[in-house]
């Protein structure tokens, strides 16, 4: 049940897939798999596109292409929708407070993490899983 939650989760986040198939050369479609496997693997850690531009071997205007030819959003928008849908996920399914959100989530500061979360999600951490409790 709860893997299906999450995949009920990811499409209400996630943009929806673009109407028109993505663009872009073959270079950027294998750029653009690497760095989405590297944000799945380390995006709890990882919260800079330069980091995984350097760990992939690609300068971080490479990935932006990339990103923006498969997705429509910019590398650091897509790693910004990784995390905040992570960040959802854990304050609908667990008790955890927002600090502990954040820990899980690698911010260093609690304080950080909301105010990531009010830009990105439009409210805090705390009035999110208000809103959202029960749905």
């Amino acid at each position: 049940m709860l893997a299906h939650l999450l995949s009920a989760l990811v499409l209400r986040v996630l943009p929806a897939e673009p109407a028109e198939p993505p663009t872009g050369s073959p270079h950027e479609h294998t750029v653009f798999h690497r760095y989405r496997a590297a944000v799945e693997e380390r995006f709890t850690r990882h919260h800079h596109v330069g980091d995984y531009a350097s760990a992939l071997g690609y300068g971080p205007r490479t990935l932006t292409r990339a990103t923006r030819a498969a997705t429509g959003l910019g590398a650091k928008q897509f790693l910004d929708q990784r995390i905040l849908l992570e960040a959802k996920r854990l304050l609908a399914h667990t008790d955890l407070p927002a600090a502990r959100c954040a820990e899980h989530l690698g911010f260093h500061d609690a304080a950080n993490f909301t105010t990531f979360f009010q830009r990105q999600a439009g409210l805090s951490p705390s009035r999110w899983r208000t809103v959202h409790d029960g749905h």
